[in-house]
């Protein structure tokens, strides 16, 4: 019986897969599930291999997540602008910035819209073209503002 319910997650989440399955949509599931179901189904639970092993076996069998936004909405492999040796961008935020909120869409100077995923909002005083940092991370994307230890899970907003 413990047996079963060590693999209730991944059975979950293959169930919710195979209701959504899109066969021209290759995206990983970090990249197209919230991260609040990403943890709700314990897939932050796997090592990076089991989690490119689960990925590599959906997109074998046509087996894909919706995006978590609008279908269409570019998910950027590695931005050229200000990339730093980790693979990082840092840009500035254009305007003012007084924090963030499910839905939020981050524009910044190089160009890039980066909309913002999590349930939790974050406050912050108001400043004027902070820099940030995109990253690409286990689970997706994740963007920092300099001087605050938020971080905030996004996904690339359309235009």
């Amino acid at each position: 019986m413990t047996r079963l319910f060590r693999h209730l997650p991944l059975a979950l989440i293959l169930a919710i897969a195979a209701t959504h399955a899109r066969a021209d949509d290759a995206s990983s599931l970090e990249e197209r599930m919230s991260f609040k179901d990403f943890t709700r189904f314990g897939l932050d639970k796997l090592s990076p291999d089991q989690l490119r092993g689960l990925n590599e076996w959906m997109k074998a069998h046509g087996l894909t997540c919706p995006p978590a936004a609008a279908v269409g909405a570019p998910i950027p492999s590695a931005p050229a602008a200000a990339a730093t040796p980790s693979g990082a961008t840092t840009s500035r935020l254009v305007g003012n910035f007084t924090g963030w909120e499910k839905g939020t869409v981050l524009t910044l100077e190089n160009g890039q819209r980066w909309e913002i995923r999590d349930d939790e909002p974050f406050v912050a005083s108001r400043e004027s073209s902070p820099q940030v940092t995109v990253e690409k991370g286990l689970l997706g994307w994740r963007l920092s503002v300099a001087g605050h230890a938020e971080v905030a899970h996004v996904i690339a907003a359309g235009k």
